[in-house]
């Protein structure tokens, strides 16, 4: 899972022209890339006329290469684009060139220098998995899978209207055009899909032609001769597209789905039971921006990864801040450090920016002096959710201090109305993001969720701890200070909680907890120091920690489907970014920013389907 050392496609530019010395072959004609681009590939898919009056057009791309197909792309949607469409751009690339690389590769376009300098600023690191980059003000979005195409493709979900073909020749790299990946470039096109490639290949031609598209040779671009277009014949209903979507819940989880909706041009009527945005755990005064690494082979580690670049492109993207000099993890005990070691031998920690550092290097970063080893996390940090959430709401009026007591399905669409029967707001889709407010929805008597309290605490600065620059986690956590004051948490009290209280009170045994939970160094910045003050929530949790997204069928007194985006726990300003775009892709029928088994981790449907089988054992 670390940077893909062993995929370096040997970059040699010479005349201008890149090429790669592990396959032996140029990236672009040597008679003009970007006429080559235009020529093979937005001619050879109908470009523009394709999607003319389309809402959301999708392209995939087999070998991203230099990104010059991607950046002729955009530039011809930003000069003939759909009112309000959205091009979803999924491109597979094995050989990643490196990000520092690509300006001088891409130089001689000067006509795309201002969207070259955008791609090269949001290029991922070579990290295998997929990266969405969102380029909103032009209604686009890049999702570059890293890996080999025969292994990612059938983890992805996607309704492609136009493929291109361009990961070299055949002869060069066969394994980007053996049957396992024309399979896949069937499965994922939608009816009538337009495909074109540079090459004119007979096996290549058969192979399509074997798995339903229409083939036709087209004239070459420069010295070739030939090159290949088509179109496929397959037959499969394209998803409705919802005009309206209701969402329940201001929190982090709701604030996530009706961006994600609004950034597509989707109507929204936003809801929520209290009298403010970000009321309940959204509204504590900072949270931690970390990734959260797993030794082993389940879906938290590679979904806490991909969640967290997201929540950073996004907070980026959105003008809000990450603050502090990254996170260091302290490692307090013999089991934490050999974890510490264990994570950074199996490559887990490189993908997110991690590294083990001594208790020197740790207090050089923190700027104060500690006494144990840790994780450097140097992207991570603190965060306002109160800012978060409102540039992901931004412009999107919500309707407050109004509870959801039913969900009805009428006339063909869903009526949301209070306890009284009042009619709050109707909808072709309802997203329930309701955060604590669970208990008190229809259609959440079949998930496992459960309500946990959290507690954090306000600390006057002192002169020794006034230095940090760091965040701290110690199994709790310390912030450096902001306007005077620290902000440490967190308590996590399962118990008796009334989710439906509010506000929750700050007690003392909480804030005792957290002084307690203080490392011996750490704890002595604050020895007769008194709190000066603290705010408490009750998060949602669920048995697996993962989080709940998707859409689940609930109960037979409940409406039969719904979305769901719930049991995000301590980890919502993460986790809730990323999966509000994986509920806009399945109701939009886009393509998914995360691979398809952890889409399926997530899924409401998960726990019906486990006592299904534990029903069916003996």
């Amino acid at each position: 899972m670390s940077d893909c050392g062993d995929r370096d496609p040997g970059l040699v530019i010479r005349d201008g022209v890149p090429s790669s010395s592990r396959f032996g072959d140029i990236y672009f004609s040597r008679d003009g890339g970007l006429a080559e681009a235009a020529h093979v590939f937005l001619d050879g898919t109908g470009l523009p006329d394709a999607w003319k009056g389309s809402l959301s057009f999708t392209i995939a791309e087999t070998g991203f290469g230099t990104g010059l197909n991607f950046l002729a792309t955009w530039g011809l949607w930003r000069r003939t684009r759909p009112p309000g469409g959205v091009l979803h751009y999924l491109a597979v690339e094995g050989y990643p060139i490196r990000r520092g690389s690509l300006p001088t590769v891409l130089a001689p376009f000067r006509a795309l220098a201002p969207l070259s300098a955008r791609l090269v600023a949001r290029y991922p690191r070579p990290v295998p998995g997929l990266h969405r980059m969102w380029f909103a003000e032009d209604g686009v979005c890049l999702t570059l899978a890293i890996g080999d195409a025969a292994a990612i493709l059938p983890r992805i979900a996607a309704r492609v209207d136009a493929w291109y073909l361009d990961g070299f020749a055949p002869a060069r790299n066969p394994s980007m055009w053996e049957p396992a990946v024309l399979d896949e470039v069937a499965r994922l096109a939608a009816p009538g899909c337009r495909l074109a490639t540079f090459t004119a290949a007979g096996v290549v031609r058969r192979g399509l032609g074997e798995r339903g598209f229409a083939m036709h040779k087209h004239p070459g671009f420069g010295a070739k001769r030939d090159c290949l277009a088509g179109e496929f014949h397959g037959i499969a209903a394209a998803p409705a597209r919802p005009g309206r979507v209701a969402v329940v819940g201001a929190g982090i989880a709701g604030a996530s789905v009706v961006g994600a909706l609004a950034r597509r041009g989707v109507e929204v009527a936003w809801i929520d039971r209290r009298g403010t945005v970000a009321a309940e755990a959204s509204g504590n005064p900072l949270g931690i921006v970390m990734p959260r690494p797993v030794l082993g082979d389940g879906p938290a580690g590679p979904l806490s990864a991909a969640a967290y670049r997201y929540a950073l492109a996004e907070s980026a993207e959105r003008g809000v801040r990450v603050g502090g000099d990254g996170v260091l993890e302290l490692a307090g005990d013999e089991a934490t450090r050999l974890r510490h070691r264990r994570l950074d031998e199996a490559g887990l920690l490189d993908p997110v920016d991690g590294r083990l550092v001594d208790a020197a290097e740790a207090s050089r970063i923190a700027g104060v002096a500690l006494d144990r080893t840790a994780i450097c996390y140097r992207r991570a940090g603190w965060i306002s959710p109160r800012a978060l959430v409102g540039a992901l709401s931004a412009g999107i009026a919500a309707t407050l201090g109004r509870s959801v007591g039913r969900i009805d399905r009428v006339g063909g669409r869903w009526r949301l109305s209070d306890d009284d029967g009042l009619q709050i707001a109707d909808a072709d889709a309802v997203v329930l993001a309701p955060g604590a407010g669970f208990a008190s929805l229809p259609g959440f008597g079949d998930l496992p969720l459960r309500a946990v309290r959290g507690q954090l605490t306000m600390l006057p600065e002192t002169m020794a701890s006034r230095r940090l620059r760091a965040v701290l986690t110690f199994g709790g956590y310390l912030a450096p200070s902001i306007g005077g004051r620290h902000v440490a948490g967190a308590t996590y009290e399962r118990g008796e909680v009334d989710p439906g209280a509010w506000p929750q009170p700050v007690t003392v045994d909480g804030q005792e907890q957290i002084l307690r939970g203080f490392p011996g160094l750490v704890g002595g910045w604050f020895d007769g120091v008194a709190p000066s003050g603290g705010r408490a929530a009750v998060r949602a949790t669920t048995p697996d920690r993962l989080p709940i997204a998707g859409p689940f069928r609930s109960s037979a007194e409940a409406p039969p489907e719904l979305y769901v985006l719930a049991g995000l726990g301590s980890r919502g300003l993460v986790t809730a970014p990323l999966l509000g775009e994986v509920l806009a892709a399945q109701m939009l029928g886009e393509p998914a920013p995360v691979e398809s088994d952890l889409v399926e981790a997530v899924s409401p449907r998960r726990f019906a389907l486990r006592r299904r089988r534990a029903a069916r054992r003996p």
